[in-house]
């Protein structure tokens, strides 16, 4: 008997004027007869496989699931980049639902941002009435019935309180109205913060403020419709970056939580979800972790452009991992460190637990957007580093823990060694070495020929690629020298993919020796 998604698949080819070779390999592949024949006893039969549209085209959106997919040993169907959402160009949805149409796979991992909006940038502009967001988000909670895929995993990131930035007179506007989005209707009570926003107010031009408000509410419509029929997908995933813990943002996200439905997650962050659910759907079998903060009354810290504690957002990423706490003999450690005074400490607790042959994921969350330097170096130079599962340390603590997270539980699932011990590279490559010593000398060089780091000419852009190939061969030497795994870096590639210094796309091949 042919299974409903078997049938659906064999519909839409047969509907095709004319089929191709590779038509009639899939009506074959998956005729019930055949299958019994030919697959019975091959591997092939159980592979896994997942279609995944990115929220758009940085690398940690695009890049890092494939990185984790390839450590998992799992298949990842991506649309091309063409396809997908840059800094200021929408993604082609249509092209992208055709792609997930055309490529049936177990598992459907969707950015709702894309496919309703066309990416994270456009979904905080006015770009589509409300009546069009309500067609192409019931688009969306359809792909489930089709029987396409066997699972649907659906994200969408809750609208921060900035407006996107691309040069100074947008950042000041968005710094005002970031400003004036922090007032609560409780503040504006009293008349100090009263007057104190109507001050703000007049620094913004009305269509601007305009423009915020109606994609805001928007957004919001769009976050309760997804709440409302999440019984149509197997897992939605709300998460909120760049907020803070009062204003509309923050009730907002308050009032969702209130209508949340059992497969409905909202969680802090937003760049990390897109491994995370990767990583949930690829793992084989359940994993145990035990946390340990260094200092401990760090879990109880609320870090910077967050509103939950770091240890309650990151519970609620072992939950969304389907991970299970363990005090004793768990399948690996979470060392999450958050101070500078307390390297030492964090550095024997390392040192004595992979000694004793334990896994160890490091999570630096002591600064945004890069590694501390002098934990880094301890780790570095003692050969640690090497031998940990996972490390990262960028951006923000959620996208840290979220990424660290993803990684060991994606080795301990997959346990292709070579593949984790790249990703392993590239992360103290782009977390330490970029963000802490290459950027700032890129930054400083831009600013003494009077170009933008934020607003990237092709002349900056070649400025920076040059300082970086200059550094590279240091790096890499230094990093092999402190390595007890033997290895070469075969490879390097690097590029600024939304002409800007703050995030670059750092990919290496390797050979161990």
């Amino acid at each position: 008997m042919v299974s409903p998604r078997e049938d659906s698949v064999i519909k839409r080819i047969l509907s095709k004027s004319s089929l191709s070779r590779r038509d009639l390999l899939k009506i074959l592949i998956i005729s019930p007869l055949i299958n019994k024949i030919y697959f019975s006893d091959f591997s092939i039969a159980s592979s896994r496989s997942a279609c995944y549209v990115p929220l758009d085209n940085r690398p940690p959106n695009f890049i890092y699931p494939k990185r984790l997919a390839d450590i998992l040993g799992i298949k990842l169907l991506i649309p091309p980049e063409d396809m997908l959402s840059e800094r200021r160009k929408k993604a082609s949805s249509q092209k992208i639902l055709a792609f997930l149409v055309e490529n049936w796979a177990d598992c459907a991992i969707i950015s709702a941002d894309s496919m309703i909006f066309g990416g994270l940038v456009p979904s905080r502009e006015t770009q589509m009435t409300q009546d069009d967001a309500i067609w192409y988000t019931k688009r969306l909670l359809s792909l489930k019935s089709s029987n396409i895929f066997d699972k649907v995993y659906l994200f969408k990131s809750l609208m921060r309180l900035m407006p996107t930035v691309l040069d100074e007179k947008e950042l000041f506007y968005a710094t005002k109205i970031e400003e004036i989005m922090k007032f609560s209707d409780e503040d504006i009570k009293n008349p100090v913060n009263f007057y104190e926003r109507e001050l703000l107010l007049t620094y913004v031009p009305p269509d601007i403020l305009k423009d915020y408000i109606t994609s805001r509410k928007i957004n919001y419509f769009v976050d309760r419709m997804l709440i409302k029929n999440s019984e149509k997908v197997d897992l939605l995933v709300l998460a909120q970056d760049d907020s803070a813990d009062r204003g509309i943002a923050y009730e907002e996200k308050k009032r969702l939580s209130m209508i949340a439905t059992k497969n409905t997650k909202i969680v802090q962050g937003s760049d990390e979800i897109g491994m995370i659910l990767v990583t949930r759907f690829g793992k084989n079998k359940d994993i145990s972790l035990k946390t340990i903060f260094i200092p401990e009354d760090i879990e109880e810290e609320v870090m910077p452009l967050e509103t939950v504690a770091l240890g309650k957002n990151l519970l609620s990423q072992i939950n969304l991992l389907n991970l299970k706490l363990k005090i004793n003999e768990p399948d690996f450690y979470m060392v999450v460190f958050g101070k500078d005074e307390d390297k030492r400490t964090a550095f024997e607790k390392v040192k004595y637990l992979v000694n004793n042959k334990k896994n160890v994921a490091f999570a630096d969350v002591s600064n945004m957007n890069m590694t501390d330097k002098n934990m880094f170096k301890l780790l570095l130079t003692s050969g640690l580093i090497f031998r940990l599962i996972a490390y990262a340390g960028w951006n923000t603590a959620a996208n840290t823990t979220g990424c660290a997270l993803s990684q060991a539980v994606s080795y301990l699932s997959g346990r292709n060694f070579k593949e984790n011990f790249r990703f392993l590279i590239e992360r103290i490559i782009y977390d330490y070495y970029y963000q802490n010593v290459i950027r700032p000398q890129i930054n400083n060089i831009l600013i003494q020929n009077n170009q933008s780091n934020f607003k990237m000419t092709e002349e900056s852009i070649e400025i920076a690629k040059n300082i970086f190939f200059q550094y590279f061969p240091g790096i890499s030497e230094e990093i092999r020298i402190f390595s007890p795994i033997k290895f070469d870096i075969t490879d390097v590639r690097f590029s600024l993919p939304w002409a800007r210094t703050f995030e670059a796309n750092i990919e290496i091949d390797i050979k161990l020796i």
